[in-house]
């Protein structure tokens, strides 16, 4: 039987996390391969919920994770990263056209963006990934394969956090920014999107790296009453726009990233 591994972007072996999903693709009795897709968990409407995967990863219930492909770099013995994308995706709806229950094609849409996306961002999703047709498979960012978002989002380090006000408990907001040309700039406080048990753990969590020295470049409109973390917890965050001094707006808390590492966030700038 092929032995299934599940690896992140980063290289990690994430096999033990999820058993399920190791169990059910060694079931399926693939040839060797590599198969590219995303782990998902559905909230109750059926929409991807991150803060649910992140959870789901935090207290080890990862039963409930679904994992959808979309692409096929190697397979059979073949290196397909220069065939197009309509063909390996061919290839790969054929891999999966009876597939266990948390496995997944994922479908493309033929249709308008503008249609797609206004569908997207209705719907409450994050945005939609475009690729071009005839695109080969990169191994790097490429303007072949695009995201677009019903607003922005993106990677932010934690450099510190604030006392909590009045009957919120664990601490106030967090405090985070983005590398560049190796130090960190502050990029502005997020103080919602958090539950009561989200506010414990990540407080203890900071507390675990608290430090004496601030680790942004340049002052913070916070610094005297702020308390100072390592900068190696890696916040994801959505916001409505930065603002011309370089803060982030109303910025709402989605959860950690652990497949990242800290000193590899800088700031995202979108593209025409």
């Amino acid at each position: 039987m092929l032995r299934v591994r599940l690896i992140s972007r980063n290289g990690l072996n994430w096999s033990s996390k999820m058993p399920h999903l190791v169990h059910a693709l060694e079931g399926m009795k693939l040839r060797p391969g590599w198969l590219d897709g995303e782990v998902v968990t559905l909230n109750e409407r059926g929409l991807t919920d991150f803060n649910a995967l992140q959870n789901a990863f935090d207290n080890a219930r990862t039963q409930r994770m679904i994992y959808f492909f979309f692409d096929v770099p190697f397979y059979g013995g073949y290196d397909l990263r220069a065939v197009p994308l309509v063909e390996r995706r061919a290839l790969l709806q054929s891999i999966l056209a009876k597939p266990p229950e948390p496995i997944c094609f994922s479908e493309a849409f033929d249709a308008p963006p503008q249609d797609i996306i206004a569908s997207a961002c209705e719907l409450g999703l994050e945005g939609i990934i475009g690729k071009r047709k005839a695109s080969r498979y990169p191994s790097r960012r490429s303007p072949d394969w695009i995201k677009l978002k019903c607003s922005q989002r993106q990677e932010f380090v934690i450099g510190g956090y604030t006392d909590p006000q009045g009957s919120r408990t664990g601490f106030g907001g967090l405090l985070v920014g983005y590398y560049d040309d190796g130090a960190l700039i502050y990029a502005g406080k997020v103080g919602t999107g958090f539950n009561e048990q989200m506010l414990r753990d990540l407080l203890k969590r900071m507390q675990a790296l608290a430090t004496d020295q601030r680790p942004f470049k340049d002052p913070t409109e916070n610094d005297r009453r702020s308390h100072w973390v390592e900068p190696k917890l890696v916040a994801e965050v959505v916001f409505t726009e930065w603002t011309p001094d370089g803060r982030i707006r109303h910025p709402s808390f989605k959860g950690l990233r652990t497949d990242k590492p800290a000193k590899s966030i800088t700031r995202e700038k979108p593209a025409a």
